[in-house]
């Protein structure tokens, strides 16, 4: 037996750089796959610092600060 579930994310914040990953209204962090899924990314801890891993690369909450900005919407879907 195979269940598909649909989650809806509103995208928020794009990360310069980084354009399969992003931002939504909560503040959850996820990635694009190939495939086009969304997953969602969870936090991690390294040496007493809060980040993302992004491309194998460890990000602190203040260093992704900067990298933040405002996802712009467009009038043509993804892909056209």
């Amino acid at each position: 037996m195979y269940f598909q579930v649909q989650v809806v994310v509103q995208r928020v914040w794009d990360i310069e750089g980084y354009p399969n990953y992003f931002f939504d209204e909560k503040g959850k962090l996820y990635r694009l796959t190939a495939r086009g899924e969304v997953k969602p990314l969870r936090r991690t801890v390294k040496r007493y610092t809060q980040g993302y891993t992004l491309k194998s690369r460890f990000y602190s909450l203040a260093q992704l600060r900067y990298m933040l900005r405002r996802h712009g919407a467009t009038d043509h879907p993804a892909g056209f």
